[in-house]
C-alpha cells in the first residue's frame, strides 16, 4: 500500500469518527437553533394529526421506493463515472474489490452534489405552497434520497438491488432523520447489527422466508421517527411569505444529512471490509 492512499484513509477515518461523534443532522441542527423561535411559531400553524399522516406517507414512500428507486438512476451511469476516474473500475464487481477510496470519494461528492441540486429544486416549489405542497413533496423529496443513498452506495461496490442492503438503507435514514444524539447512538448500534445481519445473511434469509413483508416493520418504524422529525423541519414551510425559501433551504439540508450518512455509513463499511478501520 503507497503512503498516499495510508495518509488518505487516515484522513478518511478521522472524519468518519468525528461524524459519528456529532449531534444529529448537524447543518440542520445549526440552522434550527439561528430559527428556533420561527419554527416553534410556525408549528402551531400545523394541524393536529399532520405529523401522523406525514408518517403515513413516508411510509409509503419508503415501502415503493426501496424497491422502485432502482428505475431512477442507471447503474452503468454510476459505474461510468468511476471508470472515468479509474479505468479499472468497469464493473461494481470491480468497484467493491477495490481499495481506490479516494475516487470513491469524488463519485460520492459528484452525486451528492447533483441530488443537493435537484432536493433545493424541488424544496422551492412546493414551498411556494404550503401546506398542499408538503403533501406533494414527500413522494418527491424521497424518490431525490433514494436515488442518492443508491448511487453512493454504488460508488462503493454495493449493490442496492439486493434485500440485505435495503435494509441498510434504512438504517441510513434512521441515522440521518435522528432527532436527538440519544436517538442517532441508537441508530447507529442497529446499523452495527445490521452489518453482522448481512454477514450471516440474515436479511437474505427472512426475505426467502416471509418475503419482502419481512422488513414492513422496520419501515414502519423508520417512517414513524422520520415522520415526527420531517414535519418539525418543514414547519416553516407553511409560511406564505418565506415557504418557498424555507422549502428549498431545508429539503437541501435534509439531503444534506442524507448524503453525509450515506457517504460515511458506505465507505466505514469498505475500510472494515479492507480492515483498516
Amino acid at each position: 500500500m503507497s503512503e498516499d492512499k495510508k495518509e488518505y484513509r487516515n484522513k478518511v477515518k478521522e472524519e468518519i469518527n468525528a461524524w459519528e461523534k456529532e449531534g444529529p443532522g448537524y447543518i440542520s441542527n445549526v440552522t434550527s437553533f439561528v430559527l428556533w423561535p420561527a419554527m416553534k411559531a410556525a408549528e402551531l400553524l400545523i394541524p393536529e394529526g399532520v405529523s401522523q399522516v406525514v408518517s403515513k406517507a413516508i411510509e409509503g414512500c419508503l415501502n415503493t421506493l426501496l424497491w422502485g428507486a432502482d428505475y431512477t438512476f442507471s447503474d452503468k451511469d454510476v459505474i461510468a463515472t468511476l471508470t472515468e476516474k479509474n479505468n479499472s473500475l468497469t464493473s461494481l464487481k470491480a468497484i467493491y474489490n477495490s481499495d481506490d477510496l479516494e475516487n470513491m470519494d469524488l463519485s460520492a461528492d459528484y452525486y451528492w452534489n447533483q441530488n443537493l441540486v435537484a432536493a433545493i429544486a424541488q424544496g422551492g416549489v412546493y414551498g411556494f405552497t404550503g401546506l398542499v405542497g408538503l403533501a406533494a413533496n414527500i413522494p418527491t423529496l424521497y424518490t431525490i434520497v433514494f436515488r442518492c443513498i443508491q448511487q453512493i452506495a454504488l460508488c462503493y461496490g454495493f449493490d442496492t438491488s439486493k434485500d440485505d442492503e435495503k435494509v441498510f438503507m434504512l438504517g441510513i435514514l434512521s441515522i440521518a432523520s435522528a432527532s436527538d444524539i440519544a436517538s442517532k447512538q441508537a441508530a447507529m448500534v442497529f446499523m452495527r447489527q445490521i452489518q453482522v445481519d448481512i454477514a450471516k445473511k440474515t436479511w437474505k434469509k427472512l426475505a426467502e422466508e416471509g418475503g419482502r413483508a419481512a422488513i414492513g416493520p422496520l419501515v414502519r418504524q423508520a417512517a414513524k421517527s422520520i415522520g415526527i422529525n420531517l414535519t418539525k423541519r418543514k414547519a416553516l414551510m407553511l409560511v406564505p411569505a418565506i415557504g418557498a425559501i424555507i422549502g428549498a433551504s431545508f429539503d437541501g439540508m435534509y439531503l444534506q444529512d442524507i448524503a453525509r450518512a450515506a457517504k460515511n455509513c458506505y465507505r466505514k463499511r469498505k475500510l472494515e471490509m479492507l480492515g483498516k478501520f
